[in-house]
């Protein structure tokens, strides 16, 4: 009888042991790393320009468990890689309501990050035909659903113009220069997302899809869509039995992380972001924090 409580004790203590450092792991040691994800593309008929240099983020989800002075590693990373283009996919802020940091330093955050500006020249789409010509930053966002949610519809815009990001609301840009063509579509939960406007893209641009929810992709796989960045998942955030479903959210449940391709006439590639924040807990597991750069073959 001894023996046996004994030993019950000790598979007791072992588990609060385990469990314990699997926590600490979760809470402090997954979410302070930074993946760095490579990916080369093989372009299809279409094709940039130039060799170019594309770095993406996602989900920075800003709170007290994630701060401007945190993303500062990131932006470090980021300049390192000498990007031509940056895209951000949304979802800047967790909840706007609670977040008592300061906006403005998010701004001079993101306004650190700088490319090569060999894609500044611009056109804004009007209709179906570009119109009013721009200089671009290279660097442009979309709408995630927390920028919509939590107060943060009428700030997001400006926090990222004030960082030197163009932010696409259904729209869509050329760069003449380095024969590319992005279209950003707004959120799909909260926001007013329209996958339509993708259909506009050209055949003879490489084109390039910004959306916060991967799972719209199945939408537009008729259209001239090379290549779909996205994030909103976190890769699950914590990928353990019955508890990574919870956290896989709405637009999220198909693709989840990494590369997917897709047999149509443009063979579409869609990549989905890991994120760099945290949301409903500030834990992560087996989905760590992730930058995607992407060169060309």
């Amino acid at each position: 009888m001894f023996r046996a409580i004994k030993s019950i004790l000790r598979l007791a203590l072992l588990l609060l042991l385990s469990a314990s450092l699997l926590f600490f792991y979760a809470r402090y040691a997954e979410p302070g790393r930074l993946e760095e994800t490579k990916l080369l593309l093989q372009p299809g008929a279409s094709v940039p320009a130039q060799p170019l240099n594309i770095v993406i983020f996602a989900d920075t989800h800003f709170s007290s468990t994630y701060t401007p002075q945190d993303f500062e590693r990131a932006v470090e990373r980021i300049n390192a890689m000498q990007p031509d283009l940056v895209f951000f996919l949304g979802d800047l802020i967790d909840n706007y309501n609670d977040y008592d940091g300061d906006p403005k330093a998010i701004s001079q955050a993101l306004a650190q990050i700088h490319t090569t500006g060999v894609c500044a020249s611009a056109e804004i789409y009007s209709g179906n035909s570009a119109g009013s010509a721009l200089q671009s930053s290279g660097k442009f966002a979309v709408f995630g659903n927390h920028d919509y949610g939590g107060g943060l519809e009428n700030y997001y815009q400006d926090i990222m113009e004030a960082g030197g990001f163009q932010v696409l609301l259904n729209e869509t840009v050329a760069l003449p220069a380095c024969n590319v063509t992005i279209t950003g579509i707004d959120d799909m939960i909260i926001g007013y997302g329209d996958v339509s406007c993708a259909s506009i893209l050209p055949d003879d641009t490489f084109n390039i899809v910004l959306a916060h929810e991967p799972d719209i992709i199945t939408d537009m796989t008729d259209f001239s869509v090379d290549f779909m960045v996205s994030g909103h998942t976190h890769g699950g955030q914590i990928n353990l039995p019955y508890l990574s479903e919870q956290f896989l959210p709405p637009y999220g449940k198909i693709f989840i992380s990494g590369e997917y391709r897709f047999e149509n006439q443009r063979s579409t590639l869609l990549y989905v972001n890991r994120g760099l924040g945290t949301t409903k807990l500030p834990l992560r597991f087996m989905a760590a924090p992730e930058l995607t750069q992407i060169t060309f073959d």
